[in-house]
Order: structure tokens, then sequence, then C-alpha cells
């Protein structure tokens, strides 16, 4: 379980961040914890990233009036990816350090719990599904416009993550 130190997760979390069925005992089965734990917190910071870089990349292409706002829209959402993603890893570590730090835990199930509640958590799951897909969009927009890949996957990155949280927000209201 958490012990392994492999980056690798398990078909099942795979399945049910991309929307397929998944059964009750699959889901509880969770192989590679650690794994999926990482993976999560990276693409959350990555997220967090190309949101505050398109963000910044938009108004510093505002103010400075240098070029085209969708071009430092890309560039900056871009860098925000690269500079989140590391620290995701980060904060993982340093989280769980902390808690293995406190008496009587038993860290293989502290990553076990974290990994099995994720996959139950459905509006952490569809904001994941979301900008998973949109990058994937915006990665295909890219190689047909003939311009940044990193950059199109980023901004898709960061609008599926907003469409997947107004969506979240959408259906808890009604």
């Amino acid at each position: 379980m958490a012990g392994e130190t492999s980056p690798v997760v398990s078909y099942p979390y795979l399945r049910n961040v991309l929307g397929m069925e998944v059964d009750d005992e699959s889901m509880k089965s969770v192989p590679h914890a650690q794994g999926e734990l990482y993976t999560h917190v990276v693409l959350k910071t990555a997220q967090a990233g190309s949101i505050l870089g398109a963000i910044i990349g938009a108004g510093v292409a505002a103010v400075r009036k240098t070029g085209p706002i969708s071009r430092s829209l890309m560039n900056g959402s871009r860098n925000g990816m690269l500079i989140g993603a590391p620290l995701g890893v980060l904060a993982t570590y340093g989280a769980m350090r902390s808690t293995s730090k406190k008496p009587d835990v038993d860290m293989d199930y502290e990553y076990f719990d974290r990994a099995y509640r994720l996959r139950h958590n459905r509006g952490q799951v569809r904001v994941d599904r979301a900008s998973i897909i949109v990058s994937g969009v915006g990665v295909a927009t890219a190689v047909a416009q003939g311009s940044s890949v990193l950059g199109g996957g980023a901004l898709g990155l960061a609008a599926g993550t907003l469409l997947g949280a107004v969506y979240n927000a959408t259906i808890k209201s009604q």
C-alpha cells in the first residue's frame, strides 16, 4: 500500500477519474495509495498555478501592452502550471511527513484513507476530469494553430478546472 514509492496509479483510479463505472470492490482497492495522493495534489497545484499564471500573464500584458493577451495567457498559464506541479510534490511530502511525526500513526492507513476519500469525492473527480479533457482540447487547438502545445494544454487545464468548478456549483444549487 503506502509504503511503496512508485508513482503508479491503479486502473480503477483512472477509470474513476475518466467517468467510467467502477464497482464498489474496486473503489475500495487502493494498491497505489501514495501514488494516487501525489498525483491528485500535483494535479491540483498545476491547476491552481495555471489559473493564477493566466491571470497574471493577462494582467501584465494589459498593463505593458507588449503583445496579444492570448499569448500572454498561454505563457502565463504554462509558467504557472510548471511552477505549481512541483510544489504539489513538496506540499504532499511536507503534509505527510508532518502526519508521520504524530504518535501512533499508521502511514499506510493515512495514505489509503486520503486516496480512498478522494476517489469518492465526486466534485473533485468531476473537476479533475473536466480539467484533463479541456487540457486535451487545448493541446489539440495549439497543434492545429501551430502554437505552444504546453501553453495550450496549460490554458486548457485552467479553463477545464474553472468549468468543472462552475458545473459543481451549478448542480449543488439545484
